[in-house]
């Protein structure tokens, strides 16, 4: 917890304005559990590395003890969008540090989740925005959505021994539902999202695609946006 705190220390100390001066590209793989976003992140690193770019990956949640030992434990939905937003924070800081060392970094997920699966929980846009102070934390430049049917989805992740506590059927269902509505009203240009304003983005339902068809498709936009060219 001490790193934890160092890390969250070293990151609100440091923040002017908006947003921090960038120097990488941040290219998040979000969406639903399930539709694929473990393996189009490693896909895509693999393809940018292979143009001899400095890549660099990332999960969010992205503190270990957070993500695997205290969310387990929580059994309310605002101690869950709490602890995100302490974790977005986190991973901030270490946004912060890798700015100089990479061109690239690939994350999958990103603050736009936290948007997301807090209305999966029933808290609206604004709130979250608010929890989060989403306009001090550093701005993604490309979501790649990653989105399949409900059913299609817990199927792939059932068996999952590392399964998440969100990971069951129904709550599946509403994140299905809210991932397909949170790419719209990015599309609408929603004021309660206007930490996105400026991020491109683009969806793939992947029900019935496979990871070769998914990766494909997701190169075909970034190619053609002139990504990291």
């Amino acid at each position: 917890m001490n790193a934890l705190a160092n890390s969250l220390g070293k990151y609100t100390a440091s923040m002017k304005g908006d947003a921090m001066p960038k120097r990488s590209k941040w290219l998040a793989v979000t969406g639903l559990d399930g539709s694929g976003k473990t393996n189009l992140v490693e896909d895509l690193a693999n393809y940018y590395r292979s143009k001899g770019l400095r890549v660099q990956t990332a999960h969010l949640p992205y503190d270990t003890h957070l993500g695997t030992e205290v969310l387990p434990k929580l059994n309310a939905s605002y101690a869950d969008r709490l602890l995100f937003a302490l974790d977005n924070y986190v991973f901030a800081s270490q946004l912060e540090e890798w700015e100089t060392e990479y061109d690239l970094i690939i994350s999958q997920r990103c603050f736009f989740d936290s948007f997301v699966h807090g209305a999966v929980q029933g808290y609206s846009y604004g709130y979250i925005g608010q929890l989060n102070q989403i306009e001090k934390l550093p701005k993604v430049d490309v979501m790649v959505h990653l989105v399949a049917s409900a059913q299609t989805a817990y199927n792939r992740i059932k068996d999952d021994p590392d399964a998440d506590k969100f990971e069951y059927p129904a709550y599946i269902r509403t994140q299905e539902l809210e991932t397909r509505r949170g790419f719209d009203e990015l599309l609408s240009g929603n004021p309660d999202l206007f930490a996105f304003s400026k991020t491109k983005n683009f969806l793939i339902d992947t029900t019935w695609l496979s990871m070769e068809d998914t990766f494909e498709q997701a190169k075909t936009f970034l190619e053609s946006i002139k990504f990291m060219q």
